[in-house]
C-alpha cells in the first residue's frame, strides 16, 4: 500500500511539473516571445490575415482569463468556451499599453501555474460541466501554443526574429 501511495504522489508531482513547463511554453517560452515582439510591429496585419500580434495577444488573454476563472472557482464558472473574443482594434495605442497587456497575460498565467502547482488543487476532479482543472490547464497551453506559433510566423515576416 505504501508503494502505491508513493507512486501516486510521484505521478501527481510529475504531472504538475510537466503542466507547468508546458504552460510556460516549453521550448517556445510564451512570455519571452511576447516581450521580444516590438511594439512598433504589433499592429501590422499581413496580407491574408485578419489579425495582428496585438489582436492575437488580446484573444489569448481573453481565453486564458476564462479558463483561469474556471480553475479558480469551477462550480461558479462552468462556461469555459464562450464565443471567441477577437479585439477589433488592431494596434496598441502605446508601448506602455503593449507592455502592460503582456504583463497582465504573464500575471494571469502565473496565477494559473500556482494553482497547478498547489498540491491541494484537485487536477482530475470532474466538475459539473464534465471538465477538470487539468483539462483547463492543457487547453490553455494548447491554445497559447497555437497562437504563439502564429505570432512567431508574423514576427518572422516582419523581421522580429
Amino acid at each position: 500500500m505504501q508503494e502505491q501511495t508513493t507512486f501516486q504522489q510521484n505521478t501527481d508531482a510529475l504531472v504538475r511539473e510537466q503542466l507547468v513547463e508546458l504552460l510556460k511554453g516549453g521550448f517556445a517560452p510564451t512570455v519571452i516571445l511576447l516581450r521580444e515582439f516590438q511594439f512598433e510591429k504589433a499592429g501590422y496585419v499581413l496580407d491574408g490575415l485578419h489579425f495582428s500580434a496585438w489582436v492575437l495577444l488580446g484573444h489569448m488573454r481573453a481565453r486564458q482569463q476564462t479558463l483561469l476563472q474556471f480553475m479558480k472557482d469551477p462550480e461558479n464558472n462552468p462556461d469555459i468556451w464562450p464565443d471567441a473574443h477577437w479585439p477589433e482594434n488592431h494596434t496598441p495605442q502605446s508601448d506602455q499599453e503593449w507592455q502592460q497587456a503582456i504583463s497582465q497575460f504573464e500575471q494571469e498565467l502565473e496565477e494559473m501555474i500556482q494553482l497547478v502547482q498547489h498540491p491541494e488543487t484537485q487536477l482530475f476532479r470532474v466538475q459539473s460541466n464534465g471538465k477538470t482543472i487539468s483539462w483547463a490547464a492543457m487547453t490553455t497551453l494548447h491554445h497559447n501554443a497555437y497562437h504563439i506559433g502564429q505570432l512567431k510566423t508574423i514576427g518572422r515576416q516582419l523581421g522580429v526574429w
